[in-house]
C-alpha cells in the first residue's frame, strides 16, 4: 500500500502509520486528514490495518480494514463533509464457525470510532 491516498480534488488524504508487529506481519493504521490545515479528521483504534482505500467522491471514502491479530474485519463508508458514516464489522467466514452475521452501525465519525 502507498504512503498516502488523496481524495480526487486533494481536499482530504488517507495516511498510513505502518509498523511491523511480527516477522513479515505489518499493520498499516489509516488516518484521514484535511489537507488544507493538516487536521486529523478520523483514525481507528490501535491495530486496525487498512487493506483497501477507495474514494467515492472528494469527501466520501470507503475503507476495508482488519483487526490484528484477530480474525475480524470492518468495512467503513465515511462522509467527511457531513462527519458521519457507516461501519460493518464481522468475522471472516473461515473463522466464523457459529455463522454470526456482521454487525452494522451508523453514526458520527466519533461514534464510529467508539463503536469499533
Amino acid at each position: 500500500m502507498t504512503d498516502e491516498v488523496p481524495s480526487p480534488q486533494n481536499t482530504y488524504t488517507v495516511r498510513f502509520g505502518a509498523y511491523e508487529v511480527r516477522m513479515s506481519h505489518w499493520v498499516t493504521e489509516p488516518g484521514i486528514y484535511r489537507v488544507s490545515d493538516n487536521q486529523l479528521i478520523f483514525d481507528m483504534p490501535s491495530t486496525w490495518s487498512a487493506d483497501e482505500v477507495n474514494w467515492i467522491d472528494d469527501s466520501t471514502v470507503e475503507m476495508k480494514t482488519r483487526l490484528y491479530p484477530g480474525r475480524e474485519y470492518c468495512h467503513l463508508r465515511l462522509n467527511l463533509k457531513t462527519g458521519a458514516g457507516t461501519a460493518v464489522r464481522g468475522t471472516y467466514p473461515f473463522a466464523n464457525s457459529s455463522g454470526t452475521p456482521p454487525r452494522q452501525f451508523e453514526g458520527t465519525l466519533k461514534e464510529i470510532y467508539q463503536w469499533l
